[in-house]
């Protein structure tokens, strides 16, 4: 199970603080690009709590969310480095697959609550690239390079996956322009599909519906409180309980980019 130190992780369980940055591409607008990171730290439970409590109080019992104050005005057309894809993992197609339906679940509003699977969101997988995502091995965000990438690489331990976002506009109304997913490639640390005897591992497609979900635009929630939700910051190890949406996180999305 990933470890955090207790000021690592005393940060990374709330939202950091931005990093505000001047420089953009050619053709964007004049103004302020700002770039913020989200570490997505997954430890498990909290002490005491077995992971089966993730489903105590319902998923669909729980409304809570938080919005991070940027959202997409267009199209989030993302690519892969397959490249990148550990071995461990096996086929790189089966891999693709469950990022792109960890995406989907995002875009539509796939839920386990019987709501209309219709969000108002748009994205699309836009195949590979040779481009890697501009996070740092320290979670930290590097430079936008006009693709929206995901990959896999080292991240210091604790970190499993995390997403930089870089956007214009105020933090209330911002307009996210580019988007980059890191995710830890230590061997054994994620599954395609529960393995037998289960124990420290993640479900990878249920943490990139956590991803995208920041991808999106949309924060964490307790797990203390809110631990059935897939936006909660404590994701236990081997579950597949997240792939889809809680109610929390389909009514934020909801609320910010409505209904087809």
């Amino acid at each position: 199970m990933p470890k955090i130190d207790s000021g690592l992780g005393a940060v990374l369980r709330g939202l950091l603080p931005l990093v505000l940055c001047a420089a953009g591409l050619a053709g964007e607008p004049t103004g302020l690009l700002h770039t913020a990171r989200f570490a997505v730290v997954i430890p498990g439970p909290p002490t005491g709590q077995p992971a089966e409590a993730a489903m105590d109080g319902g998923r669909c019992a729980d409304p809570a969310g938080t919005w991070l104050g940027m959202r997409w005005r267009s199209e989030l057309k993302w690519r892969v480095n397959e490249k990148t894809v550990p071995a461990y993992l096996g086929d790189r197609t089966a891999v693709v697959n469950s990022l792109r339906s960890a995406a989907y679940t995002v875009d539509t509003g796939r839920n386990d609550c019987g709501l209309p699977a219709d969000l108002g969101i748009s994205e699309s997988y836009a195949g590979k690239t040779d481009h890697i995502a501009g996070v740092m091995p320290t979670g930290g965000c590097g430079e936008r390079d006009g693709t929206n990438a995901v990959s896999f690489g080292p991240l210091n331990q604790g970190l499993l996956a995390v997403t930089c976002i870089w956007w214009y506009g105020g933090q209330d109304n911002g307009r996210s322009v580019e988007t980059d997913i890191l995710i830890d490639d230590t061997e054994g640390l994620f599954f395609l599909s529960t393995p037998p005897a289960c124990t420290n591992r993640w479900d990878l497609e249920g943490t990139i519906t956590h991803e995208f979900g920041h991808a999106f635009g949309l924060g964490h929630v307790a797990y203390a409180q809110h631990s059935a939700l897939t936006m909660t910051d404590g994701l236990p190890d081997c579950s597949t309980a997240y792939r889809g949406l809680g109610l929390g996180d389909y009514l934020a999305l909801k609320q910010q980019y409505g209904t087809n």
